[in-house]
Protein backbone atom coordinates (compact mmCIF):
# COMPACT_ATOMS: atom_id res chain seq x y z
CA UNK A 1 0.00 0.00 0.00
CA UNK A 2 1.21 3.54 -0.60
CA UNK A 3 2.01 5.94 1.58
CA UNK A 4 -0.47 8.59 -0.41
CA UNK A 5 -2.64 8.64 -3.25
CA UNK A 6 -1.11 9.88 -6.37
CA UNK A 7 -1.21 13.66 -6.62
CA UNK A 8 0.70 14.09 -10.00
CA UNK A 9 0.54 12.50 -13.62
CA UNK A 10 4.07 10.81 -12.88
CA UNK A 11 2.56 9.17 -9.67
CA UNK A 12 -0.74 8.30 -11.18
CA UNK A 13 1.85 6.66 -14.27
CA UNK A 14 4.19 4.66 -11.53
CA UNK A 15 1.01 2.59 -10.84
CA UNK A 16 0.86 1.13 -14.00
CA UNK A 17 -2.94 3.09 -14.56
CA UNK A 18 -3.63 4.72 -17.63
CA UNK A 19 -6.35 6.63 -16.19
CA UNK A 20 -8.41 7.24 -12.36
CA UNK A 21 -11.51 6.55 -11.66
CA UNK A 22 -11.77 9.32 -9.15
CA UNK A 23 -10.19 12.86 -8.71
CA UNK A 24 -10.53 14.85 -5.47
CA UNK A 25 -9.98 17.86 -5.93
CA UNK A 26 -9.35 19.99 -1.88
CA UNK A 27 -8.98 23.46 -1.26
CA UNK A 28 -6.27 22.00 1.63
CA UNK A 29 -3.01 20.79 1.25
CA UNK A 30 -2.97 16.68 0.84
CA UNK A 31 -2.48 15.53 4.59
CA UNK A 32 -2.99 11.49 4.92
CA UNK A 33 -4.75 11.50 8.15
CA UNK A 34 -8.53 10.29 8.83
CA UNK A 35 -9.26 14.00 10.80
CA UNK A 36 -8.82 14.94 6.59
CA UNK A 37 -11.66 14.57 4.54
CA UNK A 38 -10.15 13.73 1.22
CA UNK A 39 -8.08 11.53 2.84
CA UNK A 40 -10.46 9.67 4.54
CA UNK A 41 -12.66 9.54 1.28
CA UNK A 42 -10.02 8.62 -0.65
CA UNK A 43 -8.84 5.89 1.47
CA UNK A 44 -12.32 4.93 1.59
CA UNK A 45 -12.73 4.28 -2.22
CA UNK A 46 -9.40 2.97 -2.64
CA UNK A 47 -10.03 0.14 -0.58
CA UNK A 48 -13.24 -0.48 -2.21
CA UNK A 49 -11.36 -1.15 -5.55
CA UNK A 50 -11.35 2.27 -7.43
CA UNK A 51 -8.43 4.14 -8.39
CA UNK A 52 -8.74 7.30 -6.54
CA UNK A 53 -6.38 10.27 -7.47
CA UNK A 54 -6.02 14.00 -5.32
CA UNK A 55 -6.13 17.04 -6.96
CA UNK A 56 -4.63 19.47 -3.97
CA UNK A 57 -5.07 23.35 -4.27
CA UNK A 58 -4.93 23.51 -7.94
CA UNK A 59 -4.19 27.12 -9.71
CA UNK A 60 -8.44 27.48 -10.71
CA UNK A 61 -6.91 30.55 -12.95
CA UNK A 62 -6.38 28.14 -15.63
CA UNK A 63 -7.87 25.00 -16.76
CA UNK A 64 -4.24 23.11 -17.14
CA UNK A 65 -3.81 22.03 -13.67
CA UNK A 66 -7.78 19.95 -14.08
CA UNK A 67 -6.06 18.37 -17.08
CA UNK A 68 -2.93 17.14 -15.48
CA UNK A 69 -4.40 14.09 -14.08
CA UNK A 70 -6.20 13.14 -17.28
CA UNK A 71 -10.43 12.66 -17.50
CA UNK A 72 -11.47 10.99 -14.20
CA UNK A 73 -13.50 7.84 -15.24
CA UNK A 74 -16.27 8.14 -12.97
CA UNK A 75 -16.70 11.54 -11.42
CA UNK A 76 -15.23 14.80 -10.01
CA UNK A 77 -14.82 14.57 -6.03
CA UNK A 78 -14.75 18.57 -4.98
CA UNK A 79 -14.76 20.28 -1.79
CA UNK A 80 -13.20 23.38 0.17
CA UNK A 81 -11.48 21.68 2.43
CA UNK A 82 -11.86 20.69 5.76
CA UNK A 83 -13.19 24.28 7.10
CA UNK A 84 -15.99 26.59 5.52
CA UNK A 85 -13.54 28.78 3.00
CA UNK A 86 -15.42 31.94 4.69
CA UNK A 87 -13.85 30.96 7.98
CA UNK A 88 -10.71 29.73 6.70
CA UNK A 89 -10.03 32.79 5.37
CA UNK A 90 -12.03 35.68 7.25
CA UNK A 91 -12.43 36.60 10.72
CA UNK A 92 -16.00 37.34 12.39
CA UNK A 93 -15.54 41.20 12.40
CA UNK A 94 -14.19 39.93 8.48
CA UNK A 95 -10.79 40.86 8.98
CA UNK A 96 -8.38 38.52 6.67
CA UNK A 97 -6.68 36.23 8.53
CA UNK A 98 -2.84 36.35 8.81
CA UNK A 99 -2.46 32.83 8.05
CA UNK A 100 -4.16 29.75 6.39
CA UNK A 101 -2.86 26.83 8.67
CA UNK A 102 -4.39 24.22 5.93
CA UNK A 103 -1.84 25.57 3.67
CA UNK A 104 1.68 24.55 3.06
CA UNK A 105 3.83 26.80 5.64
CA UNK A 106 0.30 28.42 6.28
CA UNK A 107 0.79 30.31 3.10
CA UNK A 108 -2.35 32.23 2.02
CA UNK A 109 -3.62 32.77 -0.93
CA UNK A 110 -3.61 29.32 -2.66
CA UNK A 111 -7.48 28.85 -2.64
CA UNK A 112 -9.84 31.16 -4.76
CA UNK A 113 -12.49 32.61 -2.61
CA UNK A 114 -15.33 30.60 -3.81
CA UNK A 115 -13.64 27.25 -3.98
CA UNK A 116 -16.35 25.01 -4.33
CA UNK A 117 -17.98 27.29 -7.28
CA UNK A 118 -14.58 28.07 -9.05
CA UNK A 119 -12.98 24.53 -9.23
CA UNK A 120 -16.21 23.22 -10.43
CA UNK A 121 -16.24 25.24 -13.12
CA UNK A 122 -12.83 24.45 -14.34
CA UNK A 123 -13.75 20.88 -13.99
CA UNK A 124 -16.24 21.29 -16.35
CA UNK A 125 -14.26 23.18 -18.66
CA UNK A 126 -11.26 20.42 -19.06
CA UNK A 127 -13.65 17.32 -19.63
CA UNK A 128 -17.17 17.90 -20.44
CA UNK A 129 -19.61 15.56 -19.34
CA UNK A 130 -18.24 13.94 -16.44
CA UNK A 131 -20.54 14.34 -13.39
CA UNK A 132 -19.05 16.75 -10.32
CA UNK A 133 -20.36 16.04 -7.08
CA UNK A 134 -19.83 18.81 -4.17
CA UNK A 135 -19.05 17.45 -0.90
CA UNK A 136 -17.39 18.56 2.47
CA UNK A 137 -18.40 20.64 5.45
CA UNK A 138 -18.87 23.54 3.20
CA UNK A 139 -20.84 21.87 0.82
CA UNK A 140 -23.22 20.75 3.57
CA UNK A 141 -23.55 23.66 5.15
CA UNK A 142 -24.64 25.22 2.05
CA UNK A 143 -26.73 22.97 0.88
CA UNK A 144 -29.61 25.33 1.16
CA UNK A 145 -30.38 28.97 0.40
CA UNK A 146 -27.80 30.16 3.32
CA UNK A 147 -26.60 33.39 4.73
CA UNK A 148 -23.03 34.93 3.89
CA UNK A 149 -21.44 36.99 6.82
CA UNK A 150 -18.74 38.71 4.55
CA UNK A 151 -21.09 39.36 1.87
CA UNK A 152 -23.78 40.19 4.33
CA UNK A 153 -26.50 38.28 2.30
CA UNK A 154 -28.39 35.45 1.87
CA UNK A 155 -26.97 33.41 -1.14
CA UNK A 156 -28.20 30.12 -3.28
CA UNK A 157 -27.33 26.82 -2.36
CA UNK A 158 -23.72 26.39 -3.20
CA UNK A 159 -25.08 23.07 -5.57
CA UNK A 160 -26.71 25.75 -8.02
CA UNK A 161 -24.53 27.90 -7.74
CA UNK A 162 -21.64 25.43 -8.68
CA UNK A 163 -23.97 24.03 -11.69
CA UNK A 164 -22.91 20.47 -9.89
CA UNK A 165 -24.28 17.06 -10.46
CA UNK A 166 -24.85 16.13 -6.83
CA UNK A 167 -24.10 17.78 -3.57
CA UNK A 168 -23.44 14.49 -0.70
CA UNK A 169 -24.35 15.97 3.04
CA UNK A 170 -22.72 14.42 6.32
CA UNK A 171 -19.96 12.35 6.66
CA UNK A 172 -21.08 11.00 3.59
CA UNK A 173 -19.41 7.35 3.38
CA UNK A 174 -22.36 5.15 2.32
CA UNK A 175 -23.58 8.06 0.15
CA UNK A 176 -19.88 8.62 -1.35
CA UNK A 177 -19.47 4.61 -2.27
CA UNK A 178 -22.80 4.25 -3.46
CA UNK A 179 -22.55 6.49 -6.42
CA UNK A 180 -19.23 5.02 -7.25
CA UNK A 181 -20.45 1.81 -7.79
CA UNK A 182 -23.66 2.64 -9.71
CA UNK A 183 -21.44 5.00 -11.87
CA UNK A 184 -19.52 1.94 -12.35
CA UNK A 185 -22.13 -0.25 -13.28
CA UNK A 186 -23.07 2.40 -16.20
CA UNK A 187 -25.72 3.92 -14.51
CA UNK A 188 -26.71 8.07 -15.54
CA UNK A 189 -25.90 9.97 -12.70
CA UNK A 190 -29.68 11.19 -12.89
CA UNK A 191 -30.15 7.51 -11.44
CA UNK A 192 -28.72 9.20 -8.06
CA UNK A 193 -31.59 11.07 -6.87
CA UNK A 194 -32.76 8.10 -4.13
CA UNK A 195 -29.76 7.61 -2.24
CA UNK A 196 -29.90 9.33 1.77
CA UNK A 197 -27.66 12.19 2.29
CA UNK A 198 -28.10 13.09 -1.30
CA UNK A 199 -28.91 17.13 -2.38
CA UNK A 200 -29.82 17.03 -6.44
CA UNK A 201 -31.11 19.79 -8.57
CA UNK A 202 -34.19 19.70 -10.42
CA UNK A 203 -33.13 19.02 -13.91
CA UNK A 204 -33.31 16.52 -16.72
CA UNK A 205 -36.79 15.96 -16.00
CA UNK A 206 -36.09 15.18 -12.28
CA UNK A 207 -39.41 15.51 -9.84
CA UNK A 208 -39.66 15.96 -6.68
CA UNK A 209 -41.03 13.00 -4.16
CA UNK A 210 -44.85 13.95 -3.75
CA UNK A 211 -44.73 14.19 0.15
CA UNK A 212 -41.89 16.56 0.27
CA UNK A 213 -41.86 19.83 2.56
CA UNK A 214 -41.22 22.75 0.44
CA UNK A 215 -39.18 25.84 2.09
CA UNK A 216 -39.60 29.39 1.30
CA UNK A 217 -37.26 30.24 -1.33
CA UNK A 218 -34.34 32.50 -1.61
CA UNK A 219 -36.61 35.88 -3.19
CA UNK A 220 -39.46 34.94 -0.07
CA UNK A 221 -36.49 34.91 2.56
CA UNK A 222 -34.50 38.15 1.27
CA UNK A 223 -38.00 39.49 1.01
CA UNK A 224 -39.30 38.87 4.75
CA UNK A 225 -36.18 37.98 6.93
CA UNK A 226 -38.84 36.57 8.99
CA UNK A 227 -39.02 33.41 6.98
CA UNK A 228 -35.20 32.62 7.30
CA UNK A 229 -36.03 31.34 11.11
CA UNK A 230 -38.93 29.56 9.25
CA UNK A 231 -37.57 27.75 6.71
CA UNK A 232 -34.82 27.16 9.44
CA UNK A 233 -37.27 25.14 11.59
CA UNK A 234 -39.09 23.64 8.80
CA UNK A 235 -35.85 22.24 7.60
CA UNK A 236 -34.65 20.69 11.24
CA UNK A 237 -37.88 19.27 11.70
CA UNK A 238 -37.07 16.94 8.57
CA UNK A 239 -32.92 16.74 9.32
CA UNK A 240 -32.94 13.59 10.54
CA UNK A 241 -32.40 9.63 9.16
CA UNK A 242 -36.25 9.33 7.98
CA UNK A 243 -37.32 12.82 7.98
CA UNK A 244 -39.26 13.90 4.77
CA UNK A 245 -37.71 15.55 1.72
CA UNK A 246 -36.98 18.64 1.20
CA UNK A 247 -37.55 21.06 -1.47
CA UNK A 248 -36.37 25.06 -2.07
CA UNK A 249 -36.59 27.47 -4.49
CA UNK A 250 -33.08 29.13 -5.49
CA UNK A 251 -34.33 31.63 -7.78
CA UNK A 252 -33.72 30.73 -10.17
CA UNK A 253 -32.88 26.98 -10.09
CA UNK A 254 -34.58 23.96 -7.50
CA UNK A 255 -32.83 22.30 -4.67
CA UNK A 256 -34.04 18.78 -3.73
CA UNK A 257 -32.78 17.59 0.08
CA UNK A 258 -32.78 13.89 0.72
CA UNK A 259 -32.94 13.02 4.52
CA UNK A 260 -29.47 12.71 5.64
CA UNK A 261 -27.69 9.20 5.52
CA UNK A 262 -27.68 6.64 8.65
CA UNK A 263 -24.76 6.97 11.01
CA UNK A 264 -21.91 4.28 10.66
CA UNK A 265 -21.89 1.29 12.92
CA UNK A 266 -19.31 0.09 14.89
CA UNK A 267 -17.71 -2.37 12.66
CA UNK A 268 -17.96 0.38 9.56
CA UNK A 269 -16.13 3.20 11.89
CA UNK A 270 -13.52 0.46 12.70
CA UNK A 271 -13.21 -0.24 9.03
CA UNK A 272 -12.56 3.24 7.80
CA UNK A 273 -10.29 4.35 10.85
CA UNK A 274 -8.37 1.00 9.99
CA UNK A 275 -7.44 2.77 6.53
CA UNK A 276 -3.67 2.64 6.35
CA UNK A 277 -3.21 6.29 6.74
CA UNK A 278 0.77 7.55 7.26
CA UNK A 279 -0.51 10.35 9.05
CA UNK A 280 1.65 12.75 7.23
CA UNK A 281 1.43 15.77 4.73
CA UNK A 282 2.60 15.03 1.03
CA UNK A 283 6.04 14.89 0.69
CA UNK A 284 6.11 17.97 -1.59
CA UNK A 285 5.38 20.41 1.30
CA UNK A 286 8.54 19.24 3.39
CA UNK A 287 10.61 22.17 2.24
CA UNK A 288 7.70 24.53 2.29
CA UNK A 289 7.38 24.77 5.97
CA UNK A 290 4.89 21.63 6.16
CA UNK A 291 1.02 21.97 6.99
CA UNK A 292 0.73 23.95 10.40
CA UNK A 293 -2.89 22.10 10.98
CA UNK A 294 -1.17 18.48 10.67
CA UNK A 295 0.72 19.15 14.04
CA UNK A 296 -1.94 19.57 16.69
CA UNK A 297 -3.97 16.38 15.54
CA UNK A 298 -1.54 14.29 14.28
CA UNK A 299 -1.66 12.15 16.87
CA UNK A 300 -5.37 12.59 18.26
CA UNK A 301 -7.44 9.53 18.22
CA UNK A 302 -11.38 9.93 17.07
CA UNK A 303 -13.24 7.53 19.01
CA UNK A 304 -16.63 8.46 17.90
CA UNK A 305 -18.84 10.44 15.54
CA UNK A 306 -22.10 12.99 16.17
CA UNK A 307 -23.14 15.18 19.14
CA UNK A 308 -26.39 15.32 20.79
CA UNK A 309 -26.15 18.60 22.33
CA UNK A 310 -27.82 20.56 19.55
CA UNK A 311 -26.26 23.55 20.42
CA UNK A 312 -28.00 26.59 18.20
CA UNK A 313 -24.68 28.00 17.30
CA UNK A 314 -23.12 24.54 16.39
CA UNK A 315 -23.52 22.72 12.65
CA UNK A 316 -22.73 19.53 14.48
CA UNK A 317 -26.98 18.69 14.05
CA UNK A 318 -26.61 19.33 10.36
CA UNK A 319 -23.41 17.51 9.51
CA UNK A 320 -22.15 15.13 11.64
CA UNK A 321 -26.07 14.15 13.25
CA UNK A 322 -26.90 13.65 16.78
CA UNK A 323 -26.57 9.47 16.75
CA UNK A 324 -23.28 8.80 18.22
CA UNK A 325 -21.00 6.22 16.25
CA UNK A 326 -18.69 4.52 18.36
CA UNK A 327 -15.77 2.67 17.56
CA UNK A 328 -14.35 -0.52 19.46
CA UNK A 329 -11.72 -0.32 21.93
CA UNK A 330 -9.46 -2.95 19.64
CA UNK A 331 -10.17 -0.81 17.04
CA UNK A 332 -8.48 2.53 19.05
CA UNK A 333 -6.20 0.55 20.58
CA UNK A 334 -4.80 -0.96 17.00
CA UNK A 335 -5.02 2.90 15.75
CA UNK A 336 -2.46 3.84 19.21
CA UNK A 337 0.04 1.42 18.25
CA UNK A 338 0.23 2.07 14.90
CA UNK A 339 0.82 5.29 16.23
CA UNK A 340 3.54 4.39 18.45
CA UNK A 341 5.10 3.35 15.68
CA UNK A 342 5.22 5.99 13.37
CA UNK A 343 8.72 7.64 13.30
CA UNK A 344 7.64 11.20 14.02
CA UNK A 345 5.66 9.68 17.57
CA UNK A 346 6.98 11.52 20.73
CA UNK A 347 5.37 10.02 23.28
CA UNK A 348 1.94 11.24 23.33
CA UNK A 349 -1.48 10.25 22.42
CA UNK A 350 -2.57 14.17 22.24
CA UNK A 351 -6.52 13.64 22.68
CA UNK A 352 -9.42 10.24 22.57
CA UNK A 353 -12.54 12.10 21.57
CA UNK A 354 -14.84 13.36 19.40
CA UNK A 355 -16.98 16.31 18.93
CA UNK A 356 -17.77 15.86 22.50
CA UNK A 357 -15.62 13.68 24.67
CA UNK A 358 -17.65 11.96 26.98
CA UNK A 359 -20.35 10.90 24.52
CA UNK A 360 -18.90 7.73 23.56
CA UNK A 361 -20.86 4.39 23.89
CA UNK A 362 -24.31 6.42 24.46
CA UNK A 363 -27.06 5.70 22.56
CA UNK A 364 -30.98 6.43 21.87
CA UNK A 365 -33.33 3.25 23.30
CA UNK A 366 -35.81 4.19 20.65
CA UNK A 367 -34.84 3.24 17.17
CA UNK A 368 -37.36 4.72 14.93
CA UNK A 369 -35.31 8.44 15.09
CA UNK A 370 -36.68 11.29 16.01
CA UNK A 371 -36.77 15.16 15.27
CA UNK A 372 -35.80 16.79 18.56
CA UNK A 373 -32.43 18.63 18.03
CA UNK A 374 -31.06 17.76 21.41
CA UNK A 375 -31.04 14.66 23.57
CA UNK A 376 -29.73 16.65 26.72
CA UNK A 377 -31.08 20.57 26.38
CA UNK A 378 -33.69 21.09 28.06
CA UNK A 379 -33.60 18.02 29.73
CA UNK A 380 -32.17 14.45 29.31
CA UNK A 381 -34.57 12.41 27.42
CA UNK A 382 -35.75 9.62 29.00
CA UNK A 383 -34.25 7.38 25.73
CA UNK A 384 -31.11 8.13 25.93
CA UNK A 385 -28.84 5.85 27.11
CA UNK A 386 -26.21 8.31 29.46
CA UNK A 387 -24.31 5.59 31.24
CA UNK A 388 -20.43 6.47 30.99
CA UNK A 389 -19.39 2.52 31.24
CA UNK A 390 -17.90 1.88 27.80
CA UNK A 391 -16.20 5.35 28.16
CA UNK A 392 -14.40 4.22 31.31
CA UNK A 393 -13.69 0.79 30.12
CA UNK A 394 -11.33 2.82 27.09
CA UNK A 395 -9.84 4.87 29.37
CA UNK A 396 -8.95 1.97 31.54
CA UNK A 397 -7.87 0.03 28.88
CA UNK A 398 -5.88 3.12 27.05
CA UNK A 399 -4.66 3.59 31.17
CA UNK A 400 -3.09 -0.43 30.78
CA UNK A 401 -1.62 0.19 26.97
CA UNK A 402 0.13 3.50 28.42
CA UNK A 403 2.31 1.64 30.33
CA UNK A 404 3.35 -1.36 28.31
CA UNK A 405 6.44 -1.33 26.20
CA UNK A 406 9.88 0.39 27.20
CA UNK A 407 8.59 3.64 27.16
CA UNK A 408 5.37 5.26 28.97
CA UNK A 409 3.32 7.03 26.21
CA UNK A 410 1.10 10.12 27.62
CA UNK A 411 -2.47 10.28 26.43
CA UNK A 412 -4.83 12.82 26.75
CA UNK A 413 -8.12 13.58 26.53
CA UNK A 414 -8.51 17.16 24.59
CA UNK A 415 -11.83 17.36 23.29
CA UNK A 416 -14.33 19.46 24.86
CA UNK A 417 -16.16 17.87 28.23
CA UNK A 418 -19.94 18.32 28.01
CA UNK A 419 -20.43 19.20 31.92
CA UNK A 420 -23.81 18.53 32.37
CA UNK A 421 -23.49 15.14 30.99
CA UNK A 422 -20.39 14.39 32.98
CA UNK A 423 -22.12 15.10 36.07
CA UNK A 424 -24.05 11.72 35.87
CA UNK A 425 -20.71 9.78 36.58
CA UNK A 426 -18.22 10.38 39.75
CA UNK A 427 -16.30 7.75 38.12
CA UNK A 428 -15.44 9.31 35.18
CA UNK A 429 -14.61 12.81 36.64
CA UNK A 430 -12.14 10.97 38.61
CA UNK A 431 -10.47 8.88 36.06
CA UNK A 432 -10.10 12.18 33.55
CA UNK A 433 -8.80 14.36 36.58
CA UNK A 434 -6.19 11.38 37.91
CA UNK A 435 -5.28 10.26 34.12
CA UNK A 436 -6.35 11.75 31.22
CA UNK A 437 -5.58 16.02 31.99
CA UNK A 438 -2.74 17.52 31.23
CA UNK A 439 -3.02 20.20 33.95
CA UNK A 440 -5.92 22.11 31.80
CA UNK A 441 -9.56 21.10 31.10
CA UNK A 442 -11.69 22.23 27.81
CA UNK A 443 -15.67 23.03 29.00
CA UNK A 444 -18.24 25.31 27.59
CA UNK A 445 -20.60 27.06 29.59
CA UNK A 446 -20.61 29.75 27.02
CA UNK A 447 -21.92 32.08 28.56
CA UNK A 448 -23.32 33.58 32.50
CA UNK A 449 -26.44 34.91 31.79
CA UNK A 450 -29.83 32.47 31.50
CA UNK A 451 -31.28 34.05 29.03
CA UNK A 452 -28.84 34.09 26.78
CA UNK A 453 -27.94 30.61 27.63
CA UNK A 454 -31.44 29.50 27.05
CA UNK A 455 -30.76 30.55 23.49
CA UNK A 456 -28.04 28.94 22.81
CA UNK A 457 -29.35 25.82 23.61
CA UNK A 458 -26.77 25.15 27.20
CA UNK A 459 -27.80 24.08 30.52
CA UNK A 460 -27.39 26.87 33.38
CA UNK A 461 -23.95 28.03 34.65
CA UNK A 462 -25.02 26.55 38.06
CA UNK A 463 -24.10 23.15 36.68
CA UNK A 464 -20.75 24.32 35.42
CA UNK A 465 -19.94 25.68 38.97
CA UNK A 466 -21.17 22.31 39.75
CA UNK A 467 -18.77 20.62 37.44
CA UNK A 468 -15.50 22.71 38.17
CA UNK A 469 -16.41 22.03 42.09
CA UNK A 470 -16.25 18.55 41.58
CA UNK A 471 -13.32 18.22 39.13
CA UNK A 472 -11.49 20.30 41.79
CA UNK A 473 -11.98 17.52 44.75
CA UNK A 474 -11.31 14.95 42.14
CA UNK A 475 -7.90 16.41 41.12
CA UNK A 476 -7.13 17.22 44.77
CA UNK A 477 -7.89 13.53 45.73
CA UNK A 478 -5.62 12.85 42.91
CA UNK A 479 -3.16 14.78 44.31
CA UNK A 480 -2.78 17.12 40.88
CA UNK A 481 -3.20 21.00 40.32
CA UNK A 482 -5.72 21.10 37.87
CA UNK A 483 -7.53 23.86 36.46
CA UNK A 484 -10.83 24.40 33.46
CA UNK A 485 -10.15 26.23 30.50
CA UNK A 486 -13.61 27.52 30.25
CA UNK A 487 -14.88 28.84 26.76
CA UNK A 488 -17.41 31.85 26.06
CA UNK A 489 -19.25 33.06 23.25
CA UNK A 490 -19.84 37.23 22.73
CA UNK A 491 -22.20 38.49 20.90
CA UNK A 492 -24.46 35.92 20.61
CA UNK A 493 -28.34 36.86 19.11
CA UNK A 494 -30.14 37.78 22.38
CA UNK A 495 -26.86 38.44 24.52
CA UNK A 496 -27.14 42.59 24.83
CA UNK A 497 -23.86 44.19 26.36
CA UNK A 498 -25.85 44.19 29.45
CA UNK A 499 -25.23 40.41 29.72
CA UNK A 500 -21.66 40.66 28.90
CA UNK A 501 -21.22 43.95 31.44
CA UNK A 502 -22.32 40.85 34.18
CA UNK A 503 -20.31 38.20 32.84
CA UNK A 504 -17.68 40.66 33.29
CA UNK A 505 -18.57 41.36 37.05
CA UNK A 506 -18.59 37.94 37.45
CA UNK A 507 -15.06 37.25 35.60
CA UNK A 508 -13.72 39.81 38.07
CA UNK A 509 -15.02 38.32 40.88
CA UNK A 510 -13.44 35.02 40.11
CA UNK A 511 -10.07 36.66 38.58
CA UNK A 512 -10.65 34.63 35.44
CA UNK A 513 -8.17 35.80 32.33
CA UNK A 514 -10.27 33.96 29.84
CA UNK A 515 -8.05 32.56 26.85
CA UNK A 516 -11.39 31.27 24.69
CA UNK A 517 -13.66 33.70 24.22
CA UNK A 518 -15.05 33.13 20.63
CA UNK A 519 -16.92 36.38 19.13
CA UNK A 520 -20.27 34.59 17.40
CA UNK A 521 -19.84 34.15 13.78
CA UNK A 522 -22.47 33.65 11.99
CA UNK A 523 -22.20 30.42 10.28
CA UNK A 524 -24.30 28.76 7.34
CA UNK A 525 -27.37 25.97 8.78
CA UNK A 526 -27.38 26.86 12.37
CA UNK A 527 -30.67 28.05 14.26
CA UNK A 528 -28.08 31.04 15.81
CA UNK A 529 -27.92 32.35 12.22
CA UNK A 530 -31.62 31.80 11.88
CA UNK A 531 -31.69 33.82 14.69
CA UNK A 532 -29.21 36.50 13.59
CA UNK A 533 -30.17 37.02 10.26
CA UNK A 534 -34.66 37.00 11.07
CA UNK A 535 -33.96 38.85 14.75
CA UNK A 536 -36.40 36.05 16.57
CA UNK A 537 -35.77 33.31 18.54
CA UNK A 538 -36.94 29.72 17.24
CA UNK A 539 -40.32 30.82 18.98
CA UNK A 540 -40.60 33.53 16.73
CA UNK A 541 -40.08 36.47 19.71
CA UNK A 542 -38.11 39.49 18.91
CA UNK A 543 -34.45 39.62 20.42
CA UNK A 544 -31.90 42.20 20.39
CA UNK A 545 -28.66 41.23 17.97
CA UNK A 546 -25.43 42.72 18.28
CA UNK A 547 -25.06 42.80 14.51
CA UNK A 548 -23.07 45.81 14.43
CA UNK A 549 -18.79 46.08 14.91
CA UNK A 550 -18.86 48.70 17.58
CA UNK A 551 -21.38 46.59 19.65
CA UNK A 552 -19.60 43.41 19.06
CA UNK A 553 -16.00 44.89 19.95
CA UNK A 554 -17.52 45.97 23.24
CA UNK A 555 -18.90 42.68 24.40
CA UNK A 556 -15.56 41.14 23.29
CA UNK A 557 -13.73 43.52 25.29
CA UNK A 558 -15.89 42.71 28.60
CA UNK A 559 -15.36 39.63 28.12
CA UNK A 560 -11.17 40.00 27.69
CA UNK A 561 -11.13 42.69 30.05
CA UNK A 562 -7.85 42.17 30.93
CA UNK A 563 -6.29 42.86 27.43
CA UNK A 564 -4.82 46.45 27.44
CA UNK A 565 -6.91 47.23 24.47
CA UNK A 566 -10.00 46.42 26.20
CA UNK A 567 -9.99 49.61 28.48
CA UNK A 568 -10.64 52.20 26.24
CA UNK A 569 -13.37 50.03 24.06
CA UNK A 570 -15.27 49.62 27.50
CA UNK A 571 -14.68 53.04 28.83
CA UNK A 572 -15.62 54.76 25.78
CA UNK A 573 -19.07 52.60 26.21
CA UNK A 574 -19.16 53.43 29.73
CA UNK A 575 -19.20 56.97 29.35
CA UNK A 576 -21.92 57.16 26.60
CA UNK A 577 -24.27 54.60 28.59
CA UNK A 578 -24.08 56.22 32.22
CA UNK A 579 -27.47 54.09 32.63
CA UNK A 580 -25.90 50.75 32.76
CA UNK A 581 -24.37 52.21 36.50
CA UNK A 582 -21.03 50.42 36.18
CA UNK A 583 -18.83 53.23 37.29
CA UNK A 584 -17.54 51.49 40.17
CA UNK A 585 -16.50 48.67 37.39
CA UNK A 586 -13.50 50.52 35.02
CA UNK A 587 -11.67 50.89 38.71
CA UNK A 588 -11.34 47.34 38.86
CA UNK A 589 -10.84 46.34 35.41
CA UNK A 590 -7.95 49.16 35.93
CA UNK A 591 -7.07 47.71 39.05
CA UNK A 592 -6.91 44.31 38.03
CA UNK A 593 -5.16 45.10 34.55
CA UNK A 594 -2.47 46.57 36.68
CA UNK A 595 -2.53 43.28 39.08
CA UNK A 596 -1.67 41.54 36.29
Amino acid sequence: MYDFLPVTAEEVRQRGWDQVDIILVTGDAYVDHPSFGVALIGRLLESKGYRVAVLSQPDWRSVEAFRSLGMPRLFWGITSGNVDSRLNDYSSMGNRRVKDVYSPGGQRGLRPERPLLSYASRAREAYKGVPIILGGLEASLRRLVHYDYIEDKLKRSVLIDAKADLLVFGMAEPAIVEIARRLDEGKSIDDMTDIAGVAYPLVHGRVAPGDSVRLASLGEQQEDKGLVMEAHLGYQRQAYPGGRVVVQDQSPGTVVVNPPGRALNTAEMDGVYGLPFSRRCHPSYDKRGGVPALESIRFSLTSHRGCMGGCSFCSLYFHQGKEISSRSVESLLAEADRCRGHEDFRGTITDIGGPTANMYGMFCREKSGCARVSCIYPKICKNLETDHGPLLGLLEAFLAWSGRGKKPVNVYVASGVRHDLALASVDYIDMLARHFTGGHLKVAPEHYCADVLELMGKPGFGLFEEFESRFAEASGRAGREQYLVPYFISGHPGCRCEDALALCRYLLDRSWRLRQVQDFTPIPLTLSTAMYVSGLDSRKRPIHVASGRAEKRVQMALLKYHEPGSLKVIEKYLREHPEMGAGRLLGRIKKAQKDF
